[in-house]
């Protein structure tokens, strides 16, 4: 370190005011509940003035936390939600001075009225902005001025939460509390270079503003999600590494709808909620470039029904393979399939490798993980129910176990890896918005949606494997139910985002908004059945379109052999009689019997080989199961359809002009796709059937020669 004196002043004064804090909430603790409920409100604010104090990096990790309305008591994380709007400005005078040297000119040459300097609109950790219109334009704009020495003050800070952590790296013994202290030090040290880094980088105003133009273009990229996000354009003429001057956005932050307890309110966090959970998802899972601040207060509600997000200072990139790897995580998380979850988190770096490789490790940690995994993710809630349920677990743990897994603990820690620190920070913050407004709120469950969508759009070899293992669950056989939720899913991502972007294309008001998905479902096809019949009936083919196909082969096989075998039980049972029948005189004159006459003969042979040979044509153990599987696509399918009331005001079926266009565009666009996959059909249709009847022949040749 370049400035120990500084640093070890710096760590002495926190640790002094934490303890000087702590030795308070101990009292009060000492004092009963009704002493500690009472003074909450006090030690809340206490503790939120000594993070403010400190800083930036501190203010960070305090508006982390201010999200998580689970992890805190509800005094504590009303002091905690301050730190996303309230942190202290910096003086004015200083702004304006700094503005105008980062600018070179006064400032009266570039802005109308410069009383709109005299007080900041908002003040963050690390600058503050201030709303002015530009002289040129007269277009208002948003200034967003660094605070003068931040780079020394981080620094320190960063430094100073450097110097704690390499304490506990040294921390001396040998017991299991030592080895677990260094161990988790030297995960967090790594962690929190990686933090760093990003964080310093949000300090360089011109990278953030680059941030921002190619979040919008990989953003634009991606169809299911353009139109549905705004980022604010930057004006670069005005703006430097400490200054950056970009279109000022009216709408209503996230932090005012929180506050609306009324039933629009809650209405209107439930969707932005699940808006912003999808948009995050094509981040995390498709471009890979993902807003690593998403606090409340960088989220706005646009009137036209679009969200802007804010402040782009600090991003992180998620590789192509870690990409897939946690989409595989997740199919298997929602599939339930827990014991395949090892493999996706060595993949990912949580877990060593040996651990996986290691037939006697893996049978120890693979259901252990999967236990844990299923405790939770298998319902919804915040922490303080996956405590409740991972301490459960505990309990019911296999005596046995407990000195094998505790051995491997100490050996094979389980680490966070530094790639994952921003990653779980972002949806760590919008799983806090969901729980803030459901308490049943299942992170996993609200991601499903894109998953799916991914799923069943996507042909990237790995992706199609995870499509397969979801919808069969390893068997050969499709899972009915696998199947209904990926189609659920899909519909539920397409139609959440479409009224977004319907809304943006129109222009229409934030009371049109919430009408327009239900409007366009009363006029015609919705979004999401115009999207997954351009995903099946794709002209070029796809994995879900082949896999499709051979379904409907299989299905189709077994349904004629169900057929066949009907018809030949009939036979053999009718052989008497149709025996009888054909040995009988002919009712014509000199006409033999119909046993002797070519062609008429053969329902009596068929029905006398069939009497002799009940098991040569049969139903497999696959064809039963095939059937099985068709019956319950059945029930499904016939479940979900409304039975109309004939007769009656429910049943009045109509059909415009309009929808009779939609109908034959629909019809036009999957022509392509229906055609390739009639000819697919056909062709594999076709061949099984012929080994079919190739296998039947041989069975009764066997039986004769035999």
């Amino acid at each position: 370190s370049k400035r120990p004196l500084a640093s070890g002043s710096r760590s002495s004064l926190l640790l002094s005011k934490l303890l000087a804090w702590a030795s308070k909430l101990l009292l009060d603790l000492q004092q009963g509940e009704e002493v500690t409920n009472r003074n909450a409100p006090m030690r809340a604010f206490e503790i939120r003035q000594i993070i403010c104090d400190q800083g930036p990096a501190f203010v960070k990790v305090g508006q982390g936390v201010a999200t998580r309305p689970d992890l805190l008591p509800p005094a504590y994380l009303e002091e905690m939600q301050k730190l996303l709007e309230q942190v202290s400005p910096f003086s004015s005078v200083e702004a304006r001075a700094s503005l105008e040297a980062e600018l070179g000119r006064p400032l009266g040459d570039i802005f109308q009225d410069l009383a709109a300097f005299e007080e900041p609109v908002a003040a963050a950790s690390i600058g503050q902005v201030y709303k002015a219109t530009l002289k040129s334009s007269g277009m208002t704009v948003a200034v967003k001025i660094q605070r003068p020495g931040i780079l020394s003050t981080v620094t320190l800070d960063l430094l100073t939460i450097r110097s704690v952590i390499e304490f506990f790296m040294g921390f001396p013994g040998g017991s299991d509390f030592a080895l677990s202290c260094r161990q988790n030090a030297a995960a967090l040290l790594a962690v929190l270079d990686a933090s760093a880094a990003r964080f310093m980088e949000e300090l360089d105003f011109l990278q953030e503003a680059a941030n921002g133009a190619r979040f919008r273009t990989e953003l634009d990229a991606v169809p299911s999600v353009r139109g549905i996000v705004k980022v604010p354009e930057v004006l670069l003429e005005y703006s430097s590494r400490h200054v950056l001057v970009q279109e000022w956005v009216e709408g209503v932050k996230l932090t005012d709808i929180q506050g609306d307890n009324s039933e629009e309110g809650g209405r209107m966090r439930q969707e932005v909620v699940t808006k912003l959970l999808n948009v995050y998802m094509v981040q995390f899972l498709e471009t890979g470039f993902l807003h690593a601040d998403p606090h409340p207060g960088n989220f706005m509600l646009m009137a036209d029904g679009r969200l802007c997000i804010l402040d782009y200072g600090m991003m992180t990139e998620i590789s192509e393979d870690q990409r897939l790897g946690f989409l595989e995580y997740m199919s298997h998380l929602s599939a339930k399939q827990y014991d395949q979850t090892l493999k996706d988190l060595v993949k990912l770096g949580f877990v060593p490798s040996e651990l996986e490789a290691d037939p006697v490790k893996r049978a120890i940690v693979g259901p252990v993980i999967a236990e844990t995994l299923e405790a939770l993710y298998s319902q919804g809630g915040g922490m303080d129910k996956k405590v409740a349920a991972l301490q459960e677990q505990d309990r019911s743990r296999m005596g046995e176990l407990s000195e094998s897994l505790e051995a491997l603990q100490r050996e094979y820690p389980i680490v966070l890896p530094p790639y994952f620190v921003l990653i779980l920070r972002a949806f760590g913050t919008l799983e806090g918005l969901g729980l803030a407004q459901d308490q049943s709120f299942a992170v996993l469950d609200q991601c499903f949606p894109y998953i799916a969508r991914r799923m069943l759009s996507d042909n990237n070899p790995r992706i199609q494997a995870a499509l397969k293992n979801f919808v069969y669950g390893g068997d050969e056989k499709l899972n009915p139910r696998r199947v209904e939720s990926l189609v659920k899913g899909f519909g539920s991502f397409t139609n959440s985002m479409d009224a977004g972007s319907a809304a943006t294309s129109s222009g229409s008001s934030r009371a049109q908004l919430t009408t327009s998905s239900t409007t366009m479902q009363r006029k015609g096809l919705d979004a999401a059945t115009k999207d997954i019949l351009e995903v099946v009936f794709a002209a070029e083919g796809n994995y879900v379109q082949d896999l499709m196909v051979d379904e409907a082969v299989r299905a189709v096989d077994s349904l004629s052999r169900n057929a066949i075998v009907a018809v030949w039980q009939q036979l053999g049972a009718a052989a008497p009689l149709i025996t009888l029948a054909s040995l009988a005189p002919s009712p014509f004159p000199f006409a033999p019997p119909l046993v002797l006459i070519p062609g008429l003969n053969a329902i009596p042979v068929l029905s006398v080989l069939a009497s002799l040979n009940t098991n040569s044509i049969n139903l497999s153990e696959d064809d039963k199961e095939n059937l099985a599987v068709l019956q319950s696509l059945a029930q499904l399918i016939t479940g979900s359809i409304p039975q109309p009331t004939i007769g009656t005001a429910t049943f009045q079926p109509t059909f415009n002009r309009t929808e009779a266009e939609e109908a034959l565009q629909v019809a036009q666009t999957i022509l392509p796709g229906a055609q390739r996959m009639a000819t697919r059909f056909s062709e594999l249709l076709f061949g099984r059937l012929s080994i079919r009847f190739q296998n039947d022949v041989q069975s009764l040749k066997d039986t004769f020669s035999s």
